[in-house]
C-alpha cells in the first residue's frame, strides 16, 4: 500500500471550501523532499483553547516550532501549510506504538478547536472527514481500508490527540464512517467532496505506468529538462496531452512535468 507523490500544494475545493495554500510553513518546520510514498493519514487537534486555521498557518509560517501539519481545518476553511511530498514534522516520537507510521509516510491534519474549551466543533470535523476522504482518494486507499490507514495521532505515539477522539472511542469510530461514507458509492455521500482527486475536468484520465522507470519532463519532449522519476504499476492522472516529433507526451496532475505516453497504459 502507498503511493509516490510529487504533488505540492492543491487547488481543489473540497466540500465547498477552496483550499488556501497562501500562508505557507517555514522551512525550518519541515523536511524537503522530491516525492516521497504516502501510506497514513493522520489526524489531529491543536490543543487551543479556541482558534482557526488561519491563525495556526501564520503561527508556523515562523521559525522555530520544530513541527508542522500538512493541513489546518476549521468551520469554514482549509489551509495547507505543507506541501503534499514535502515531510510534515506533526507524528515525530522518541518511541512509536505503531509498526510503520511516520512523518516520512504519512500526512497530518490539524482539526482547529473551534468550538471553544479545547474542542473540535461538529463542522470541523465534517470538514477535516471531507479533507480526509479527498486525501484517501489520492492515496488509493478505499473505503474498506479506512481503519488501517486513517490513523489517530494516539494510535502512532500515544499523544492524547485529538483529545475527544482518544478518549472516545464512538466519536473516533463515527469519524472514520463518515470517511467511508464519503469513499462510498451513494450520491449523497460523493457529493460531500465538490471535487475528487481526479478532479472534474471530463478530458482527465488516469494512467499506470509499465515501464520500470521513466522520466518526468517539464516539456513534452526530449530537449525538455527532467524533473522527477515515476515507476512501474504507479497510478497518475493525466490531464493535457502534447506530441513532439511524433511521441505522444502526457502532463501530470501534479503539476510535475510530462511523461512519454508509451511508457504507460490508460486505465
Amino acid at each position: 500500500m502507498g503511493k509516490t507523490v510529487t504533488t505540492g500544494y492543491i487547488n481543489d475545493t473540497i466540500h465547498g471550501i477552496k483550499v488556501k495554500s497562501g500562508i505557507k510553513c517555514n522551512a525550518g518546520n519541515l523536511s524537503r523532499n522530491a516525492g516521497r510514498k504516502v501510506v497514513y493519514v493522520v489526524m489531529h487537534y491543536t490543543g487551543n483553547a479556541s482558534d482557526t486555521a488561519n491563525a495556526n498557518a501564520k503561527y508556523f509560517s515562523e521559525a522555530g516550532r520544530n513541527a508542522s501539519a500538512h493541513f489546518f481545518v476549521d468551520d469554514k476553511e482549509i489551509y495547507q501549510s505543507v506541501k503534499l511530498r514535502d515531510t510534515a514534522w506533526h507524528c515525530g516520537a522518541k518511541k512509536y506504538y505503531h509498526t510503520s507510521c511516520r512523518n516520512s509516510n504519512s500526512i497530518g491534519i490539524e482539526m482547529c478547536c473551534t468550538a471553544g474549551n479545547y474542542k473540535i466543533s461538529d463542522k470541523t470535523k465534517e470538514n477535516a472527514a471531507c479533507l480526509c476522504a479527498y486525501l484517501c482518494k489520492k492515496l488509493g486507499i478505499s473505503a474498506g481500508e479506512v481503519d488501517k490507514y486513517v490513523l489517530r495521532h494516539y494510535d502512532v505515539t500515544h499523544k492524547n490527540c485529538p483529545a475527544q477522539m482518544s478518549g472516545n472511542k464512538k466519536e473516533w469510530t463515527d469519524f472514520k464512517e463518515h470517511v467511508r461514507k464519503i469513499l462510498g458509492s451513494t450520491k449523497k455521500a460523493a457529493e460531500s467532496v465538490t471535487q475528487t482527486a481526479t478532479g472534474t475536468n471530463q478530458n482527465e484520465y488516469l494512467i499506470k505506468i509499465t515501464k520500470k522507470t521513466t522520466k518526468v519532463r517539464k516539456g513534452p519532449g526530449k530537449k525538455y529538462p527532467v524533473t522527477a522519476q515515476v515507476h512501474a504499476g504507479e497510478v497518475y492522472t493525466i490531464v493535457k496531452e502534447g506530441t513532439n516529433n511524433g511521441i505522444k507526451w502526457g502532463e501530470l496532475k501534479s503539476g510535475a512535468g510530462y511523461v512519454r505516453l508509451s511508457h504507460a497504459k490508460r486505465i
